[in-house]
């Protein structure tokens, strides 16, 4: 019997999850939360549904990892230019926080990129990306 794709693509993603959350402890967020206020910051005005799609995560999930942001106001909604959509901003201090937490996620991204290297980071990701539209267009 083949070994399961899914657990160990699950036991991978954990793996390095911890390797990025501990390069970003002295920032005080985890990975997940590092990845949404790029994705928030780069955008500038993101709708929810927009934000989960982006990252592959379900709106539950999604508002989930986001409380903590919003809680701490390192993120708000405020309307956007149809005022029944509420659009997610960073703050000034999630501004702040992004800027912070760079050279963790820079640290643990060259850490994996000089083990894994070029070629085959390339390689992973094309097949991941693949990976992902099998996923996403099964029956």
């Amino acid at each position: 019997m083949e070994p399961c794709l899914c657990s160990q693509l699950r036991r991978t993603a954990r793996l390095i999850s911890v390797l990025y959350d501990d390069a970003l402890t002295p920032a005080g967020i985890s990975v997940t939360q590092y990845a949404l206020l790029a994705r928030v910051g780069r955008a500038d005005g993101l709708s929810r549904t927009a934000l989960a799609a982006q990252l592959g995560m379900d709106r539950t999930t999604l508002t989930r990892n986001l409380a903590p942001l919003e809680r701490t106001r390192l993120v708000v909604n405020k309307p956007g230019d149809d005022r029944r959509e509420k659009l997610l901003y960073l703050t000034a201090e999630g501004r702040k926080q992004a800027a912070a937490a760079k050279p963790g996620w820079q640290k643990a991204q060259q850490r994996m990129l000089r083990h894994l290297g070029r070629n085959r980071w390339h390689q992973l990701r094309e097949l991941l990306l693949y990976a992902d539209q099998i996923a996403a267009h099964s029956e």
